[in-house]
């Protein structure tokens, strides 16, 4: 039934029922196949479904004064927000996201309401607090509650993660095992649960990715920035596998607030730096394992104080306007790498605007990622690695 809310925002009813219809037609032909090509495949069992999205809620332990810094941090960046250049403000897209799921996660971090923020991140992979950060899976979001799943929605979840476990493996030249792809529970993860171990979803490409920047440093002291670290999934395996480094996440407040809570609360032997708690500098960088800022500190970071940039499906998203700016403040701090990461069909505007205006930036290696390809038509990933010539 067409509700009232719908008839006020027409343009992003139509965006969700495009995503319903395309989800729903992957399903039906993409389902089959990934059914076809895992059914000899021990691992091909619906008990690892059942497993996976089994709760694993944890409402002990005392995360108060984790919570006030981070309430102090985001009102400080919220307030600081409307003045800085438009470039660095929310997108149209982030916009919509606040309207229609973090009222009541900026509600609780705007008043400093400890009781409800614990509750929202301690389930935060299936609270909307983390809308835009963590993908619901097609109709598994009944399992949440432990409400029954059709078993061919299931099975369509579950050959997606079978078809991101291979994918992950063949990416990193089996250098691994699966127990590195193991978390902590902070948060109530859901996905799969293979040989033991809760394969999180989304999890793969995050891990990957930690380990394309790891090869990539040039030495135990190096730094790293991330713009649009989400709620910091790859940043915890490079912390956790490189403790030595240190690691600067440039978001949106929403972001950095919920990022702040899963790495401090995974990383209680490291320290950090959120805003405004001290000045952005190369002193912090050098004493801080993390720091957790608004985008618009893009501006205050030390200039070549960083070896490589990263972001994954966020500088596509950008207007014209705001690439260029990002992009002459990542050119501005880092000494080394800038590796992009985006949807092949979205990130031509971004490779054209490199190519025809920054010489600084040579791309020296392309990659084709295929992490979706069991469960989207054509949505293949493009990975860019620039090296930045020295100024």
């Amino acid at each position: 039934m067409l509700k009232l809310k719908h008839l006020r925002r027409p343009l992003r009813t139509l965006s969700i029922a495009k995503e319903v219809l395309t989800a729903h037609l992957s399903m039906k032909v993409l389902g089959p196949r990934g059914e076809a090509r895992f059914q000899d495949d021990s691992r091909y069992d619906l008990q690892n479904v059942e497993e996976g999205f089994a709760s694993r809620l944890d409402g002990s332990g005392d995360d108060t004064a984790i919570l006030q810094r981070i309430c102090g941090a985001y009102i400080r960046a919220a307030e600081q927000e409307p003045f800085v250049k438009k470039a660095y403000r929310p997108t149209g897209w982030w916009k919509e996201v606040r309207k229609a799921s973090l009222a009541p996660v900026r509600r609780a971090l705007a008043t400093r309401d400890n009781a409800a923020l614990h509750a929202m991140y301690g389930n935060f992979f299936r609270d909307p607090c983390s809308s835009g950060l963590i993908g619901v899976p097609y109709k598994m979001n009944k399992a949440y509650s432990g409400q029954v799943v059709d078993n061919s929605i299931r099975r369509f979840f579950l050959s997606n993660a079978l078809h991101r476990i291979d994918h992950w493996k063949a990416q990193t030249g089996n250098r691994f095992v699966l127990r590195d792809l193991a978390g902590p529970d902070i948060g109530n993860p859901f996905g799969v649960s293979i040989e033991g171990t809760l394969i999180r979803a989304g999890t793969e490409s995050q891990n990957y990715a930690a380990h394309r920047i790891e090869e990539l440093l040039p030495s135990d002291n190096a730094t790293v920035a991330e713009i649009g670290g989400g709620f910091g999934g790859m940043a915890y395996y490079l912390l956790r596998d490189r403790p030595q480094i240190s690691y600067i996440n440039f978001d949106v407040p929403e972001s950095v607030a919920l990022a702040s809570y899963y790495l401090l609360r995974s990383f209680p032997m490291l320290t950090f730096q959120l805003y405004e708690e001290e000045a952005l500098s190369s002193e912090s960088l050098a004493r801080f394992s993390a720091v957790l800022m608004p985008v618009f500190e893009l501006v205050r970071a030390p200039t070549k104080s960083v070896d490589l940039a990263f972001s994954s499906h966020t500088m596509s998203s950008l207007t014209r306007t705001a690439m260029v700016a990002y992009l002459d403040e990542i050119i501005r701090m880092t000494r080394r790498f800038f590796l992009y990461v985006g949807r092949a069909a979205e990130s031509g505007p971004l490779q054209k605007l490199i190519c025809g205006e920054y010489p600084s930036l040579s791309l020296v290696q392309q990659r084709r990622l295929e992490w979706n390809k069991q469960k989207i038509f054509s949505d293949e990933e493009v990975e860019c690695l620039y090296q930045i010539a020295p100024s």
